[in-house]
C-alpha cells in the first residue's frame, strides 16, 4: 500500500479505513477517500459501482432501518411490540423544544413528555434509574441517578445540549454486545465499566493515575463514587473493586474480552432476530445477561447499533484486534458481492 493511502493529510488512516485501504488494493477496487482525516468516502469496483461510507456505517442498511436504530426509544417501543425483553423507559422532551412545537403543532406538543413525566416514571419504577441522549452513541452522556434531586439537576444538565432524553429503569447483568452480519454472529464482547482495584494504601485519585485523561476529566466520575460510598480521597481495601462510569463503553475507559463462544446459541438467535426485526442487515445488538450460558436466567435488549464500531475493541490486546480485523472483512467482502452484483 501506497504511503498515500495509508495516511491522510491529518496523519494515519482510521482503523476502518487502514483496512479498508488494504483489502481494496488486494481485490481490485479503486478507495476514494475524503483527504484530510480518511473518515468518509467509497469504494468503486471495475464495474463503475461504487459503495459509499462514513466512518463505520456502511451501504448494507436501509437508511430507515439505520434511522430507527439511531433513536432508542423507537428502537425499544418496536422491539417490545415485537416480543423483544427491553427495559421499561419514558422519553423526554426539553421544556424548550416542547414550547418550540407547541407553536407550531399544539396537538403534537400536547402528547410530549416532561420532566414531570421523567419523575413520575423514575418513582413507579424506582432508583436509581439511567438518563441518556436518545440518539447518543459510546455511551456519551449516559447518567445513572438515584433520588429525584438527581434526577432533576441531570435533566437540566442534558438538556443543555439534548433535546430528547430515554429515562430507563436499571437492569442488572452481564454486558454483552453482539456484532451481526448477514444473519450470521461475528463476535460476542462482553464489556466491563472502567474501573480501578485498591490496594489499602493508595487513594482513589492516586489510582487514576494510569486512566485516560478523558476518563479522569468525565463528569460522571464523582457521582459514580458517591454511589459507592467513596471520594477521591478514599482509600480502598485491596482488591476492591471501584466503578468509575456507570457505562461500560470501551471508548470511555471500558475493557472487553471477546466471549462469542461461552455464549450460548439462544442468546445470539435473539440478538440475529432482534436487528432483523429492525430491518438491518449489519448490527451490534447491546444485551444484559445474567449468565453468558444459560438463557433461562433471561436478557434484556439495551439498543441496537446499526454502525458498530470496532476501533476501541481493536485497542485492548492482540486476541481482541485479531476478532476486530475477522469482522471487518467478512463486512468489506458483503460490501464487495454487492458491488459485483
Amino acid at each position: 500500500m501506497s504511503k498515500q493511502a495509508a495516511e491522510t493529510a491529518s496523519g494515519p488512516l482510521s482503523l476502518v479505513a487502514r483496512l479498508l485501504a488494504e483489502y481494496c488494493a488486494r481485490n481490485g477496487l479503486r478507495l476514494e477517500i475524503d483527504p484530510e482525516i480518511g473518515h468518509a468516502g467509497y469504494i468503486e469496483a471495475p464495474n463503475g459501482r461504487r459503495s459509499w461510507f462514513k466512518g463505520t456505517h456502511f451501504d448494507l442498511n436501509p437508511l430507515g432501518a439505520a434511522e430507527i436504530a439511531n433513536d432508542k426509544a423507537y428502537a425499544a417501543h418496536f422491539l417490545k411490540q415485537a416480543g423483544f425483553n427491553v427495559p421499561r423507559g419514558v422519553l423526554v422532551s426539553a421544556p424548550a423544544m416542547i414550547d418550540a412545537i407547541c407553536r407550531k403543532n399544539p396537538a403534537r406538543a400536547g402528547k410530549m413528555t416532561g420532566p414531570d413525566q421523567a419523575l413520575s416514571f423514575a418513582e413507579k419504577a424506582g432508583f436509581p434509574v439511567f438518563i441518556k441522549p436518545n440518539d447518543g452513541q459510546e455511551g456519551i452522556d449516559v447518567v445513572k441517578v438515584s433520588s429525584p434531586y438527581q434526577l432533576e439537576t441531570g435533566l437540566a444538565r442534558l438538556f443543555g445540549h439534548h433535546d430528547h432524553l430515554l429515562v430507563q429503569e436499571a437492569v442488572s447483568g452481564r454486558d454483552i454486545r453482539i456484532v451481526v452480519l448477514e444473519g450470521k454472529v461475528l463476535c460476542a464482547v462482553e464489556r466491563r465499566s472502567a474501573e480501578v482495584r485498591g490496594d489499602g494504601v493508595r487513594t482513589v485519585e492516586a489510582l487514576l493515575e494510569h486512566m485516560p485523561g478523558q476518563t479522569r476529566a468525565d463528569y460522571r466520575l464523582l457521582s459514580e463514587l458517591a454511589e459507592q460510598g467513596l471520594t477521591l480521597e478514599s482509600v480502598p481495601e485491596t482488591g476492591q473493586s471501584v466503578r468509575l462510569l456507570p457505562a461500560a463503553n470501551l471508548s470511555s475507559g471500558g475493557t472487553g474480552s471477546i466471549v462469542t463462544d461461552a455464549l450460548c446459541g439462544a442468546f445470539k438467535e435473539i440478538a440475529v432476530s432482534a436487528g432483523e426485526v429492525l430491518g438491518l442487515t449489519y448490527f451490534g445488538v447491546d444485551m444484559l445477561v445474567p449468565d453468558l450460558s444459560d438463557p433461562a436466567g433471561g436478557y434484556t435488549i439495551l439498543e441496537v447499533n446499526a454502525a458498530p464500531g470496532l476501533n476501541q475493541l481493536h485497542r485492548l490486546g492482540a486476541e481482541q484486534a485479531a476478532v476486530a480485523e475477522a469482522a471487518y472483512s467478512r463486512v468489506f467482502d458483503a460490501l464487495a458481492r454487492r458491488l459485483a452484483s
